[in-house]
């Protein structure tokens, strides 16, 4: 066996030589330190070369691209049972913990003590399943048993992680997207260009849609669903936008009002979907309030985040009253997100909410801009990484800064090195402590050497640990690899601390 060692790492030489030229960023006594972490120790040989295979395959944009392509081959040639034992036992095996949740908690019970966890069951709007609303109500179920997990260590204040689309209607999540645009879109007619309006002109507007409402209806209008008084005639648009939802979950009342019906325009099938939808919220949400186990929702794609955006506000609202309990996603690489960052920041302080707000770079971006080609529109993506970093460095400084202002708490989640630093710095201008409000996150198989570091220097720190089954996870997966391919090419650290650890267990070092 150490034969075929010494001739793995004859072949690998020239890999592991690249490694150590790429490691510009570190001074030879930082390369040490990390070297000196082992943190691939617990790691058996064969998961340590699947790694570094996987690794050097995801370098190769062609494999990366075609990925999906590559997959549905193996299930036409391999068949289903063969081809998820080889996705489970070579990618899955690097970037997710396993197929349920007995496979995350093996994973958790050999975890670092300085390092939380957000536990993600990777489920989301799939297309071809026979059952939707059994789909649904299962990966709710998943969500409860998940947070019942987290509840029995409480001191690790580990987290969950859920997508909006594994619980909804694809087709009534898209509708809702787009009430919530034409919502947007009555402001700006009524106002003209100017700051507010008013009611008389919002129910005159209304009139001339042919939508006539009563007196009771007004008033449920203004002090329902505005939360103003007959005194306060003036709506400026971050109370509009905050206050006046396409569908309300913990209002139900609201919805039978003549405006919200105009507003969203659903039919009875649609709001008894959307009835069930609350359902699932609940069953997962009110034991996380009572074992105070946070919960992430995750960004998707922008033809969902406007709706998934209302319901991450009224869970907020809801359930964050007294603790920060729900984070909604955002990410940086749209150029959408400096408008919807500066709402943010004016709404917690007009409303003095309690904000979560995880901040990344986004996940999205081949099918966004594949999907702005295809319909001839507007690519939503920022033009280059440039931009990107220029976008996620200024509203994260904005959000530490809000941090003295009002209750926010705030998940740099990003593999990116500069950008942690950067966030360090701000930290340290701001007078925000390590372990306060600002926190940090790594997905799991990627930058180890950054979590590790952040652990050591006593910062809040997690760790992202997926999974699911193999079919719900292959969009995930692809996603990871886009990313991986990213991170391996500025940086080939991860690489050469795999290689180190395999020279440790046959004394080359």
């Amino acid at each position: 066996m150490i034969s075929s060692c010494h001739r793995f790492f004859r072949s690998n030489k020239e890999i592991y030589s690249f490694a150590v030229a790429n490691q510009t960023r570190y001074s030879s006594p930082q390369l040490q330190y990390f070297q000196s972490l082992r943190i691939h120790k617990d790691k058996s040989i064969p998961s340590i070369l699947n790694n570094l295979l996987i690794n050097q395959m995801l370098q190769y944009d062609w494999v990366v691209d075609q990925g999906p392509k590559l997959i549905d081959l193996l299930y036409s040639i391999c068949g289903t049972r063969i081809t998820n034992f080889l996705i489970n036992n070579t990618i899955g095996k690097v970037f997710t913990a396993g197929e349920n949740l007995e496979s995350v908690e093996r994973y958790l019970s050999q975890s670092n003590s300085k390092i939380s966890y957000i536990m993600d069951y990777c489920s989301e709007a799939l297309e071809g399943i026979e059952d939707y609303e059994k789909f649904y109500d299962e990966n709710s179920s998943i969500f409860r048993q998940t947070i019942l997990e987290c509840a029995k260590n409480s001191e690790k204040k580990n987290m969950i992680a859920i997508k909006v689309s594994s619980l909804i209607d694809l087709n009534l999540l898209k509708k809702i997207n787009q009430a919530r645009l034409n919502i947007f879109e009555m402001f700006y007619k009524i106002s003209q260009g100017k700051q507010t309006i008013t009611i008389q002109q919002v129910f005159q507007y209304l009139k001339k849609e042919g939508i006539n409402l009563n007196e009771n209806e007004q008033k449920q209008f203004i002090i329902g669903v505005l939360k103003q008084t007959y005194n306060e005639m003036e709506i400026d648009e971050i109370t509009w936008r905050y206050r006046v939802q396409p569908l309300f979950m913990f209002e139900a009342d609201l919805n039978n009002n003549p405006a919200i019906k105009y507003f969203n325009n659903l039919n009875q099938k649609d709001i008894f979907l959307f009835e069930q939808f609350i359902e699932r919220v609940k069953y997962f949400m009110d034991p996380a309030l009572n074992n105070k186990v946070c919960v992430m929702v995750d960004a998707e794609q922008t033809y969902l985040q406007w709706a998934i955006d209302s319901f991450s506000e009224q869970m907020e609202a809801h359930y964050n009253q007294n603790y920060t309990l729900v984070y909604n996603t955002f990410q940086n690489y749209l150029k959408s997100t400096k408008q919807r960052m500066d709402y943010e920041i004016e709404k917690a302080e007009k409303f003095r909410l309690n904000i979560g707000i995880k901040m990344v770079r986004g996940a999205y971006m081949v099918e966004e801009s594949k999907l702005a080609k295809q319909y001839n529109k507007e690519n939503p993506i920022n033009n280059g990484y440039q931009d990107t970093t220029t976008m996620i460095e200024r509203n994260l400084e904005i959000l530490i800064k809000n941090i003295h202002k009002s209750p926010t708490k705030v998940f740099v989640a990003s593999h990116n090195e500069q950008t942690i630093d950067f966030v360090k710095d701000i930290m340290h201008r701001y007078s925000i402590p390590n372990q306060g409000d600002v926190l940090f996150a790594q997905l799991y198989g990627l930058s180890d050497h950054v979590t590790y570091q952040l652990a050591s220097e006593g910062y809040k720190i997690y760790k992202y640990v997926p999974f699911g089954k193999t079919e719900i996870m292959i969009p995930y997966l692809m996603r990871r690899a886009q990313e991986t391919k990213k991170v391996l090419q500025s940086s080939s650290l991860q690489t050469l601390l795999l290689i180190d650890e395999l020279k440790y267990r046959f004394y080359f070092k």
